[in-house]
């Protein structure tokens, strides 16, 4: 190793104990309760050089929601390739994001709050001039992430396995709704939720499934 190739190793081992430290905060606090302040001092600097390896606050933020997306993108992909047929894999990639939710429940928080402030959804919506390395790596995952659902509606809509007037993309934020939603009130409701609503979780979850199917799985495919 030479000695640039070691300066470069050491930076990026130091970068990475900053969001392994910063993730934990994160976790803990939330986006918004988060100083830069307070990263710097868990990981033993001044601000001033923890600006050496960040720019800002809201670049390390990104640093840790891009190890979020990728666990769950590694999820999808993998379902992606095992899952028998369309339908099957629709509902294995919902399962999935129900699993993710649960495992992996301060990611999530902090994926959403990614989606409502950092991500675009169309071409023309304004952007930073100046290109953030994990701002676009979010949204690359992010893009990848929907890639998989709609082009699992695609196929499914072409085989006539789905009834829909809907487009992929559309019929996607339909069922992210649903699933999102849902998600939602069991992770808010999840401490006692067999003794307040008389079922466990994993089984509203899989019969709102069972709902979704009934109105999208067209009874007689071509």
């Amino acid at each position: 190793m030479t000695s640039e190739e070691r300066k470069s190793w050491e930076r990026t081992q130091r970068k990475n104990r900053i969001i392994d430290i910063a993730q934990d905060i994160f976790f803990q606090n939330g986006y918004e309760k988060t100083t830069i302040f307070q990263i710097a001092e868990a990981a033993g600097y001044n601000k001033r050089t923890l600006y050496l390896y960040f720019k800002d606050k809201e670049e390390i933020f990104l640093a840790v929601v891009l190890r979020g997306l990728e666990i769950l993108h590694n999820w999808f992909q993998h379902t992606l390739n095992t899952a028998d047929d369309e339908t099957n894999k629709l509902r294995k990639l919902s399962e999935v994001f129900f699993k993710f939710s649960l495992e992996h429940t301060e990611y999530l928080k902090l994926i959403m709050i990614f989606e409502s402030n950092n991500c675009v959804y169309y071409e023309d919506q304004p952007r930073k001039e100046e290109k953030d390395q994990f701002q676009e790596a979010c949204q690359a995952k992010t893009n990848a992430i929907a890639e998989i659902i709609t082009g699992s509606l695609q196929k499914a809509i072409d085989e006539g396995s789905i009834r829909t007037n809907l487009t992929p993309v559309q019929l996607m934020l339909v069922l992210w709704g649903q699933v999102f939603g849902v998600m939602q009130i069991i992770l808010m409701r999840q401490k006692h939720f067999q003794d307040a609503f008389g079922i466990s979780y994993h089984d509203l979850f899989q019969s709102f499934l069972d709902m979704v199917e009934t109105g999208i799985i067209a009874q007689n495919p071509d």
